[in-house]
């Protein structure tokens, strides 16, 4: 057998384990070029090596790379194939790796070792073994063959004791809820018998349940009405009592209540932003902090409210004018000392602060998160656990506050963790989530369901089709990072077209196919910045920007410009001249410019579609009413009308509006949350499919989690 950490030769490349390089050599045998890889890359190739000629099958070898963890490795061994082949294709235009179907992985080249580099293929216990036997019989029956004995059995126990040890520290998932359509926010009472969470059957309302973690097969209580939406609450400190926003089905109006669980009394303490606002409870029930909005401005923010004061008025944190940040999630150390914020920075960049609430100075913990689902401090008062999304895939993290160094839980779908009292297990909700796009036939004489376009264990999302090119770029995860793909409108020839090793979101195609426009996080991970993308050259140009944060884009008829929205409204940004324009002072949330010199948008504060002319902006008008059109991102005009998603009670639909006889078309009706609210469509004329971001499959579930990391 080969040793797994030496040098072997691979036609002209020489693999150098022990410093994870490669480097090809010249006809001269001189080294011409050196790479370094990471880790794991090595070792994935260094294994298919010791087993060549052998078909190596992706379990065997996440098994051996990546101690059986198929989460972790089942997309890291699919990355690290990938950058093997790119990296290895100077041996040869052959694939140096070969997929065998359904089977695994194969090397093509024969490795080249040391002889002195064979060794015998014995487990490292029989080893043991066979040297203690081997003293034994040399000493013969003396006294030291006791002590051999005596050594094996030790070494055979520790070694047994050591690895029942390690099954021990593995994490322990327990789920503790089943039925929901979506289970969401979980919180247990300070005793430990109660679990309230949020929960919606056939895409109706959520509510707030209660159920007895003591007879587990108890069926959960329901706490609030149909008249109203509640999703998340937090426990008093007695557990007599619950805080939670919520939202009248009625008017709209959202307001913190205290609900008093064995009267079932409840108390409007003060108003929310929505029935999903994150909201916590200080120690001892002194204090309350939840997002909130100012009643003068309605701009949100974070607030605190003193509970000890009949009708204290709220404090608010957050700034109010001149922001460059919003606040989304908050949590209270135990102790009291610390509150936690999530802030979020721009529409794709997110972290942690931590304030000291004796002197009101704030500690950033990181930098550069993608988007942050919930907090929880440790009983320890020095860490912190949370959920961030990294290229399309959310896992836990706890982070030390002193050092601000972070360890993955490496748990999948964790989301919004919630600590038990004086406890180190905690409660999450488990939230696994893909995206496919799917395209839709519009002239197909028999309705049909939206067909994929791509198929893989990975995310593939915001497609955007050109009539020019006849291809569709979009946002995929397939490399370990979300990247930017374009590939024909089947689906077919794909090709990676950025490498930033970072989140890029949202890509536009300009109306003549040459460029690109995306997004993508600032050098500080606080904001976004809009990158243009030339396909001729390959070359990638950012906007010169005095803005932080850009809402989704959209280029002129002419190509010549990028509108896109800021804090100053719907803003201008002119390619050639680098001047920036603020055309008007209307929260956009999506645009779409027409050959006539009009815009046609959707609106942050109201629904409906609306329309201005880019020469007199100041004259908005509605085109759709709201009653009719409500959706923000997923339409796409074409031709004499547009396609848009509708939501209904249990279902979402796909209508076509027709501009000039004003009327109304259902095309196809699709279950709920089939569709996300931030998702996009795009449509080809020419195939006539309407190209759609669809979730592969969304579940949410509370669970419970032990793991050596919370100790």
């Amino acid at each position: 057998m080969v040793k797994l950490g030496i040098k072997f030769e691979l036609g002209r490349c020489i693999v150098d384990p022990s410093d994870h390089s490669l480097r090809f050599l010249s006809s001269l045998e001189s080294a011409e070029a050196c790479t370094t890889l990471q880790p794991k890359f090595i070792e994935v190739l260094a294994y298919l090596a010791s087993r060549f000629p052998d078909v190596v099958s992706r379990e065997e070898i996440i098994e051996h790379i990546w101690d059986g963890n198929a989460y972790v490795g089942s997309k890291a061994l699919t990355n690290a194939i990938w950058h093997l082949r790119q990296q290895l294709s100077p041996i040869s235009d052959e694939p140096i790796i070969e997929t065998v179907r359904k089977s695994g992985y194969r090397l093509l080249i024969e490795p080249q070792y040391s002889s002195a580099d064979l060794v015998d293929d014995v487990d490292v216990l029989q080893q043991l073994q066979s040297r203690a036997e081997s003293l034994t019989i040399a000493l013969k029956r003396s006294w030291i063959t006791v002590a051999a004995v005596s050594v094996i059995s030790l070494i055979t126990l520790a070694y047994h004791l050591y690895h029942d040890q390690i099954k021990m520290m593995e994490p322990q998932v327990s789920r503790l809820s089943w039925g929901g359509e979506a289970e969401r926010f979980p919180a247990v009472s300070p005793d430990g018998q109660w679990l309230v969470y949020g929960s919606r059957n056939n895409g109706q309302s959520y509510s707030l349940y209660l159920k007895d973690l003591s007879d587990f097969n108890s069926s959960p209580k329901r706490l609030t009405s149909n008249a109203s939406r509640e999703a998340r609450a937090v426990w008093s400190s007695d557990g007599t009592a619950l805080y939670f926003p919520s939202t009248d089905k009625r008017t709209g109006d959202c307001f913190i209540k205290q609900f008093t669980i064995a009267t079932a009394n409840t108390v409007d303490l003060s108003r929310c932003n929505s029935y999903m606002s994150a909201l916590d409870l200080a120690p001892n029930d002194t204090e309350l902090a939840y997002i909130g909005f100012d009643l003068d401005t309605s701009t949100g923010g974070l607030y605190t409210v003193n509970l000890q004061e009949t009708e204290a008025p709220p404090r608010r944190l957050s700034c109010l004018v001149d922001c460059n940040y919003r606040d989304r999630d908050l949590a209270y150390s135990t102790d009291g000392k610390w509150l936690a914020i999530a802030r979020r920075f721009g529409n794709i960049s997110e972290d942690i602060f931590i304030r000291n609430r004796a002197t009101g100075e704030e500690l950033r913990l990181t930098e550069g998160l993608e988007d942050i689902r919930g907090l929880s401090w440790h009983q320890d008062n020095k860490r912190l656990v949370f959920s961030t999304e990294t290229s399309g895939v959310r896992n836990g993290f706890i982070i030390d506050i002193s050092t601000k160094q972070s360890k993955a839980l490496n748990i999948a779908g964790f989301s919004y963790p919630s600590f038990l009292a004086n406890s180190n297990a905690l409660v999450f909700e488990r939230h696994k989530k893909e995206y496919q796009i799917v395209y839709l036939a519009t002239d197909a004489a028999v309705a049909s369901a939206p067909f994929p376009m791509l198929q893989s264990g990975f995310s593939f999302r915001n497609p955007d089709y050109s009539e020019q090119t006849k291809r569709i770029v979009y946002v995929s995860n397939l490399t370990g990072a979300n990247e930017l793909w374009t590939a024909d409108i089947n689906g077919e020839n794909r090709r990676q077209l950025t490498r930033l090793n970072q989140r890029v979101a949202y890509p536009k195609w300009s109306h003549d196919g040459k460029n690109i426009a995306f997004l993508a996080p600032d050098a500080k991970g606080e904001g976004n910045v809009i990158h243009i993308l030339n396909l001729a050259s390959q070359s990638l140009s950012i906007l010169t920007s005095p803005y932080i944060d850009h809402g989704r884009l959209n280029w002129s008829h002419d190509d010549s410009a990028i509108f896109t929205s800021t804090d100053d409204g719907l803003t201008q940004f002119f390619l050639s001249e680098h001047q920036v324009k603020v055309i008007s002072d209307v929260d956009i949330r999506l645009a779409q410019a027409t050959n006539d010199g009009r815009l046609l948008f959707t609106r942050d504060d109201k629904n409906g579609l609306w329309e201005m002319e880019l020469d007199k902006p100041d004259k908005l008008t509605k085109i759709i009413s709201s009653s009719v059109f409500r959706e923000k991102h997923n339409w796409t005009v074409v031709d004499n009308g547009l396609f848009f998603k509708a939501n209904g009670a249990g279902f979402q639909q796909i209508n076509y509006w027709n501009f000039s006889e004003k009327a109304l078309k259902p095309i196809i009706r699709l279950p709920s949350s089939s569709l996300s609210s931030f998702g996009s469509m795009s449509y080809s004329i020419a195939e006539q499919q309407l190209l759609m971001t669809l979730s592969k499959y969304s579940e949410r579930d509370v669970m419970m989690l032990e793991h050596k990391l919370l100790r």
